[in-house]
């Protein structure tokens, strides 16, 4: 196992009156003190740098807990530490009431964050408090998504992500009572668990209390789900909706927008059940949000116009589409550029990889100059044949059709000076 610092030359070894836990499949380390006469939180945590944080929670479940959140600082080097309240299974909320101090063991050194120092006042909360004086008290901690963009931020209110491994332990607050703070670890592979375990409540196939895979399900959800309507379905929609391709395919056309329509109302419900997990999107204001909301009920209207056209109800007395036939078609391609851009919207909000955000700016740009393409070919195939049709037209265009005024043959001749026959121009369609 790899080992943290020669931590021994940085401060005093681990104080006597710690409770502790190692989580060896996280190479997760946390460390309680509880000053005697005080309400104040000595802590120590150290984790891997590839999770976005580490978190320490007081309680057994995220509602009325209270959190103690690590991650990198600005610099890279120096560590964050945000304190906050849990309200439920949703992102936990900066309390700026309480005040944090590190101490100069905080830093990021080589593939491991450590964070160590003081919670002041920090024993109560409003919903809970702990235990100074039991063998049990319920722990959580937690760590960041580390498929996620790196995080680095002296905010102590910057949006975290969904956890991507948790857990639950039972600490000895009697234990951690004592003077002289947390110390320091020497190793993660040498660190003693002083009768602090994880608690085995997710069942058997979650060792030790340990959930190492609990991603954010919905919010992936969410993205499949609307990146297959803005790249397959919306693209296959606009071509089948095209004049020429309408008249061949009506059937294919309608249940190919009745699934897109489908597909956005699994979307919207996927992302609003997601919005509640995070500070900044549970009050439905960002602008992936609001261009959201916007694209579904365009669906539906669009939906609706589309239908009554296939019925009939918006054709023209001549029998030709009118203007309802172009708001459909114009409105279900501006529809389609607005789930591009609010899918691009989303992967930033959702702080997506750098190579994750290029990879679809790529794909759509491919999509819609691809789309663009077949629409030009579509139109001048039509206008070709169209022009074809009208060969047969006269000098201003509108076909003729030959008849005598007589029904006499052409090479006929009437006597005593008949004149040849007359040919005039008949117009088919007055026919």
């Amino acid at each position: 196992m790899v080992r943290l610092l020669s931590l021994a030359l940085l401060a005093p070894l681990a104080a006597a009156s710690v409770s502790n836990i190692h989580i060896p499949q996280l190479a997760t380390t946390i460390a309680i003190n509880l000053p005697p006469n005080s309400n104040d939180v000595n802590f120590y945590m150290v984790a891997p740098t590839h999770y976005t944080y580490v978190a320490l929670g007081f309680g057994s479940s995220m509602a009325n807990s209270f959190m103690l959140i690590a991650y990198p600082a600005a610099d890279g080097r120096h560590m964050t530490v945000s304190p906050r309240l849990g309200t439920g299974n949703t992102e936990p909320q900066f309390d700026g009431n309480y005040r944090v101090w590190l101490n100069g063991n905080s830093t990021v050194y080589g593939s491991y964050m450590i964070a160590s120092g003081t919670c002041f006042n920090c024993r109560s909360w409003p919903g809970g408090s702990l235990n100074s004086f039991t063998t049990s008290q319920p722990m959580m901690y937690a760590l960041g998504p580390s498929y996620a963009t790196a995080l680095a931020s002296n905010d102590q209110g910057v949006t975290l992500q969904k956890h991507e491994a948790y857990g639950r332990y039972l600490m000895s607050t009697i234990q951690a009572t004592g003077y002289g703070g947390t110390g320091v670890l020497t190793s993660i592979d040498n660190q003693a668990n002083t009768g602090t375990q994880p608690v085995n409540t997710y069942g058997a196939n979650s060792p030790n209390g340990v959930v190492l895979n609990d991603r954010d399900g919905l919010g992936l959800a969410h993205g499949i789900v609307l990146a297959i309507a803005a790249l397959v379905l919306a693209p296959v929609d606009i071509l089948l909706g095209s004049g020429r391709l309408l008249a061949r395919f009506p059937l294919v056309h309608a249940l190919g927008s009745l699934l897109y329509l489908l597909l956005l109302v699994a979307g919207l419900g996927t992302g609003v059940r997601a919005s509640f997990e995070y500070v900044a999107t549970r009050h439905f204001a960002t602008a992936h949000q609001v261009i959201g909301f916007i694209t579904f009920f365009m669906g539906l209207v669009l939906l609706g116009l589309g239908m009554a056209l296939h019925v009939g109800r918006a054709l023209s007395s001549s029998g030709e589409r009118g203007i309802v036939a172009a708001v459909h078609t114009w409105g279900t391609r501006f529809l389609w550029v607005l789930l591009l851009i609010d899918g691009g919207l989303g992967l930033k909000l959702a702080d997506a990889s750098l190579g994750l955000v290029i990879g679809y700016a790529v794909l759509s740009g491919i999509t819609f100059l691809a789309v663009v393409f077949v629409l030009a070919c579509l139109w001048c195939v039509g206008g070709r044949k169209a022009r074809a049709r009208d060969g047969s037209v006269g000098d201003r265009g509108s076909p003729v059709r030959f008849s005598f005024n007589n029904r006499k043959s052409v090479n006929s001749r009437k006597t005593s000076g008949d004149s040849e026959p007359v040919i005039i121009p008949e117009n088919r369609h007055a026919r």
